[in-house]
């Protein structure tokens, strides 16, 4: 898809991709990055995510900055429960109180739902010792120890084949973080990019799966503005390749469209909510915004006391 300069993309923004990303490719992710946990789901039952419930419960939460979460509703295939709840965290920083924190989710998480709760975390920094698993607590002869599946992104650097190969396009999705992560160089983020399309394209997958995943791609390698040249000629020399030409642009664009409308229509319910009547100033302010600005107001919105504060530049 052609890039503008208005383009939505700017390299702090991995928060959202993320969390789009694992509601379309939530199956993947859980086979790819956690199996042993995977096998144990029963994929014929629907599965619900649950971040509204979830924003409730971590509103009044210390630390309450994340980089990306979700709560996620299964079944289990041994019918011992009739759902279960999957707490999911994308750090994306080293964070001195990130175990608390996961603790803390995990117990609020049990008590609104007396549910069992399995709590995860996906560690997509660089700092290779970062690598939280556990909060332990102990004060006079009580102690408590809570311990939570944790994977590194950074772990997977140098198995690159693996992810690009793979059938699992969730793999790409890794490819794609690493990238933004580690690569600097502006026109190698552009080239490995436009090799992730090409492996997209390629995948057995629903032709509208891959548009989401080529959609995702973009959007979590986050290219600078002054590479949208550069980029469109890339691209250009791609859709040439009869590889890509069933990779509608247009298809692209609309997702991509309607992900930030759906966006700015979740904002937007929260603010009636919230102040009323007073949100219908802000409306059209909300769909003519671009990723970065609704980031901020989405954060905002949760401790404003406002309206005016919600939206103050």
């Amino acid at each position: 898809m052609r890039r503008s300069k208005t383009s939505r993309s700017t390299p702090e923004d991995h928060d959202s991709p993320w969390k789009s990303a694992l509601e379309v490719f939530f199956r993947p992710f859980m086979d790819f990055l956690y199996p042993h946990i995977s096998v144990l789901i029963d994929w014929q039952q629907p599965v619900e995510f649950l971040d509204k419930e979830l924003q409730k419960i971590t509103r009044s939460a210390k630390n309450s900055r994340r980089y990306a979460d979700k709560l996620v509703k299964v079944h289990f295939l041994n019918g011992s429960e009739k759902w279960i709840l999957i707490h999911i965290e994308i750090q994306g920083a080293s964070e001195t109180d990130f175990a608390e924190r996961m603790f803390i989710y995990y117990y609020r998480i049990r008590d609104r739902y007396q549910k069992p709760v399995i709590s995860l975390a996906v560690l997509t920094d660089t700092q290779p010792s970062f690598r939280p698993n556990h909060y332990h607590d102990e004060i006079a002869g009580c102690s408590i120890r809570f311990e939570f599946a944790t994977v590194k992104l950074l772990d997977w650097k140098n198995k690159t084949d693996e992810l690009l190969h793979h059938d699992n396009p969730f793999g790409l999705l890794i490819a794609a973080q690493l990238t933004a992560k580690l690569i600097k160089d502006g026109k190698n983020r552009v080239d490995n990019l436009i090799g992730y399309y090409r492996l997209a394209a390629q995948k057995k997958l629903p032709r509208k799966q891959i548009t989401q995943l080529v959609v995702f791609l973009e959007w979590i390698v986050a290219l600078p503005e002054d590479l949208t040249p550069y980029y469109n000629e890339q691209l250009e020399h791609l859709e040439e390749d009869n590889k890509m030409t069933y990779i509608s642009i247009i298809e692209r664009q609309g997702i991509e469209q309607g992900i930030g409308q759906g966006r700015a229509a979740t904002l937007y319910k929260q603010l009636q909510l919230k102040f009323n009547e007073q949100a219908a100033e802000y409306e059209q302010r909300l769909f003519d915004a671009d990723n970065a600005e609704l980031n901020l107001w989405t954060e905002r919105v949760l401790f404003a006391e406002s309206i005016e504060a919600v939206f103050a530049e």
